[in-house]
């Protein structure tokens, strides 16, 4: 019986390319295999708990690029270093189990590229936490101009995040004029970054890139669809916006007025966080704006956007935003932005839109799509899902606690299920990387920002990457 067994061990081994380690030969094959694509919060938390419920666990972190921790790393923003905190967490996980960077999840098999189909064979279960890469558009006429970008495309390009192209630095001159469409925390870290002063970002880890063009903004609307009760943003960020040096922030009262509807009332009666909230804002209307001050913030409601218009002087670059006035109709917690008829022009020289973002559908056509379809976070047998690409794109990063345990609950049950299993995972992927390849990386990047006081200046081109990873190894 037990050469049998050695026999049988021997055999997965030559199957799958791997020697397979003397404390694995006499496991029970029952105990899982785990692939988990993307190493954001999600990914790590799926991780975290998942080991925690099955000590036992193989389990596989799979990234695109050579450095891990996704949206915290290319999502939150610079100035928010309380926020990345939780790496510590990551990384105490990350010892637990195996990093495998460089190597890009989808629908081919070429080179530095897995299929899900692949995965889906050599494990257990396989978990998408790929997040949500894809931007919402507007849809509008004029969204082709130069100089409207979306808010995804910004925060890449201040964080730091590869293959994510520049904007137009041209386009920030003197005097700038940008509108922010959009009321969530994204939309207020883009006004945030525009607003305040080069000076203060320049001991953290923002892109130097982005350095060189901030300091001109004279004014960022902020503008919405609906009103302060049903914007998205949380307390934290409207008070960081009202608080940057230099900079003015303004609501517009009658606004205000146009929202208070009974409705609206009822909602904000309902919830102390958002009286607080809506009490901040309804004290800025009352606030004198300084003409001393370099930039103007300006937070708008009950606006949607109907058209881009080009400039006068050139018909290929952004002049202004047009806009339909809207009121609100409907029950509380449930109204809706309904158009009057009034349309009202803002002058931009940049767009930048903040409407939301989709996940890309790896196991299928790899197709963007709002959220994937699932039932307690799996997918389909052995294919499960958390994060952004569960959920779809909301909530904080302490969201995602609750989001992968529901996902490890439904995994467990499933694994109880199974009988026996030879899914022994990948041995490797060419041109992958380690975690210790990314321990080396993280000392070079922190390296790079301590003659700026930073905690890090962060590598962007996956080239440099690798070149590091080769003369450190």
């Amino acid at each position: 019986c037990i050469f049998s067994f050695m026999m049988m061990m021997n055999q997965i081994s030559s199957r799958f390319g791997r020697k397979v380690p003397n404390e694995l030969r006499c496991r029970n094959l029952t105990n899982p295999s785990v692939a988990i694509v993307g190493s954001g919060p999600s990914g790590f938390y799926v991780a975290k708990y998942l080991k925690k419920a099955r000590p036992d666990a193989k389990i596989d972190i799979i990234e695109r690029w050579p450095v891990p921790y996704g949206l915290v790393r290319f999502g939150v923003a610079p100035d928010h270093p309380e926020v990345k905190s939780v790496i510590n967490d990551f990384a105490s996980v990350a010892e637990e189990v195996r990093f495998i960077g460089n190597v890009c999840v989808g629908n081919d098999e070429k080179e530095g590229h897995v299929s899900v189909e692949t995965l889906r064979k050599h494990y257990d279960a396989v978990v998408l936490a790929n997040g949500a890469s894809g931007e919402r558009k507007l849809n509008i006429p004029g969204e082709e101009l130069k100089g409207v970008l979306s808010a995804r495309k910004f925060v890449g390009w201040y964080n730091a995040e590869p293959l994510v192209e520049e904007p137009p630095l041209h386009f920030f001159d003197d005097g700038l004029e940008a509108v922010v469409i959009g009321h969530g925390n994204v939309a207020l870290d883009c006004a945030r970054i525009l607003a305040t002063p080069p000076a203060i970002l320049s001991t953290t880890d923002i892109s130097r890139s982005t350095l060189e063009i901030l300091g001109r903004t004279a004014k960022v609307s902020v503008v919405g669809r609906r009103g302060p009760a049903q914007a998205a943003f949380t307390i934290k960020e409207l008070r960081e916006l009202m608080q940057i040096k230099d900079a003015s922030f303004s609501v517009i009262a009658d606004e205000l007025d146009l929202a208070d509807n009974e409705a609206s009332r009822a909602e904000i009666h309902s919830k102390r966080a958002l009286q607080r909230k809506c009490k901040l804002i309804q004290d800025a209307a009352k606030n004198v704006v300084s003409e001393k001050k370099n930039t103007l913030i300006e937070l708008r409601f009950l606006l949607s956007p109907v058209a881009f218009e080009p400039r006068s002087d050139d018909p290929s670059r952004l002049g202004a935003i047009v806009f339909q006035r809207c009121e609100l109709l409907g029950d509380p917690g449930a109204q809706k932005a309904h158009a009057t008829g009034e349309l009202i022009k803002i002058p931009a020289s940049l767009a930048f839109t903040a409407v939301g973002y989709l996940t890309q559908a790896l196991h299928t056509s790899s197709s963007f799509v709002p959220r994937l379809e699932n039932d307690h976070g799996k997918i389909d047998s052995g294919l499960y899902c958390a994060g952004w690409s569960k959920r779809g794109p909301s909530g904080i990063i302490g969201t995602n606690i609750t989001d992968a345990r529901e996902t490890v609950a439904t995994m467990l049950q499933d694994f109880d299920a199974l009988s026996s299993s030879e899914k022994c995972g990948i041995h490797s992927l060419q041109n992958a990387t380690s975690w210790t390849d990314w321990l080396n990386l993280d000392a070079h990047e922190r390296s790079l920002g301590e003659p700026f006081g930073a905690p890090r200046i962060k590598l962007n081109d996956v080239r440099k990457m690798l070149d590091i990873i080769r003369a450190s190894s």
